[in-house]
């Protein structure tokens, strides 16, 4: 017969006996905050890289460093990400989704901003005595940019970076109904997405070696782009499970992942823009650089989540700021940049110093737009019911590393995307 000196605590067998509590997820108490620390970072990565590309900047010797593809990538798959996300939270909780105050948020977001740039410059043209668009005029109202620039020959003009609006427009026409009919008769989205991805790549094979169709359609067209939006869907999609959460956490941890993506970019944009070859880019190019964005964007939301430099660095004001006004600074940035970067090198100025004053001056202008403009408009138009919730102008800069595992019930993401 044992001593009780023979016998274990009794403290330590019940500590024996539970389980270990499991570890909070990091990523998703990052996907929980009212405000995704991170993503705008990248919306300014996004839009920077297409501004600096405009004026002319592009590249350092033999390597492409500001490619304004890659940046429009981005922001494709961005867009499939964040309101795929939405939108199955939205399902989640209510088990449906409202597509009428969905595309009310969408008009709120968008349309203001839009019109008013398209009117500004339709005065400017007439005050200069400069001939109207007319054809763009009417595509741009009716999102059809990018299609009329398909067929017309993409003429430069102060509408031409339009296309890529027209074709987030008609993914946000396209995508939630098909989303909302996927779920309604218990389709997997995941499912579907991982077959139209590669379905998408090969149709895009056959335009190209089957058709010959040039670079101007495949570079603007819906359904030659589409695989990137739908790329951001489906990493929406997966996030929503643990085990793929696991998956990304466990890379993060890793020294490597993030530098490696940035380098595959870097060899990405520099060797596979060959114009001559529309395979490289079109195909080869967009396709490696969807997976590799796809892949850097959580790893971006878990190190922007956490503490240290790379946080530090993924929540600096500024560049918080320049992502939350992004969208202004895309539209506007025509009739901005080149005239500042103009009269600076005219005046003996460095280029470079011409490009930093063009984008301080797009920035501030952006700023005034969104804050005395856009926002209030905003603020109006938005549909106003109890799971809405109000919404306040973002302020740079607020992220504060989580100190506590992930709440029970999910918070809803800001839909200012």
């Amino acid at each position: 017969m044992k001593s009780d000196i023979d016998q274990p605590p009794r403290g330590a067998q019940v500590r024996e006996a539970l389980p270990a509590p499991p570890r909070p997820s990091v990523l998703l108490n990052a996907l929980q905050q009212p405000r995704l620390a991170g993503l705008d970072v990248l919306r300014a990565f996004a839009v920077l890289v297409v501004i600096i590309n405009h004026l002319g900047v592009d590249q350092f010797g033999p390597v492409v460093v500001f490619d304004g593809s890659l940046g429009v990538e981005l922001f494709f798959i961005l867009s499939g990400f964040l309101i795929t996300w939405l939108l199955l939270g939205e399902h989640e909780r209510h088990g449906r989704i409202a597509l009428g105050p969905f595309y009310q948020r969408r008009l709120a977001r968008l349309l203001p901003a839009s019109l008013a740039y398209l009117l500004v410059g339709m005065g400017l043209l007439a005050l200069r005595h400069q001939p109207i668009p007319w054809g763009a005029v009417v595509s741009t109202v009716f999102y059809g940019t990018n299609y009329y620039q398909a067929f017309t020959g993409a003429e430069s003009h102060y509408l031409s970076h339009c296309w890529s609006l027209a074709v987030e427009e008609q993914f946000y026409l396209i995508w939630p109904f098909l989303l909302v009919a996927l779920l309604q008769r218990g389709h997997s989205p995941r499912v579907v997405l991982m077959v139209a991805i590669p379905l998408l790549w090969l149709y895009k094979a056959l335009l190209i070696f089957g058709f010959g169709v040039g670079e101007v359609y495949l570079y603007r067209a819906l359904e030659t782009r589409m695989d990137q939006l739908a790329a951001g869907c489906l990493l929406a999609a997966l996030l929503k499970t643990p085990r793929w959460r696991q998956y990304f956490e466990q890379l993060a941890r890793q020294p490597w992942p993030l530098p490696a993506l940035m380098v595959g970019l870097l060899l990405s944009t520099s060797l596979l823009r060959d114009q001559s070859s529309p395979a490289n880019q079109q195909l080869y190019g967009f396709a490696l650089e969807t997976v590799m964005l796809c892949t850097l964007l959580p790893l971006v939301l878990i190190k922007a989540a956490g503490r240290g430099l790379g946080a530090a660095l993924l929540n600096t004001p500024v560049l918080v700021l320049i992502g939350q006004i992004s969208y202004g600074m895309y539209l506007y940035h025509p009739f901005i940049v080149h005239p500042i970067r103009n009269a600076v090198v005219r005046l003996g100025g460095p280029e470079a110093l011409g490009v930093l004053a063009a984008i301080t001056v797009l920035v501030a202008l952006a700023w005034a737009s969104f804050r005395w403009f856009e926002q209030p408009l905003r603020e109006r138009l938005r549909p106003r019911s109890v799971n809405s919730g109000p919404s306040h102008l973002p302020h740079a800069g607020t992220h504060t590393p989580p100190t506590r595992p992930a709440p029970a019930e999910p918070s809803r993401p800001n839909p200012g995307t």
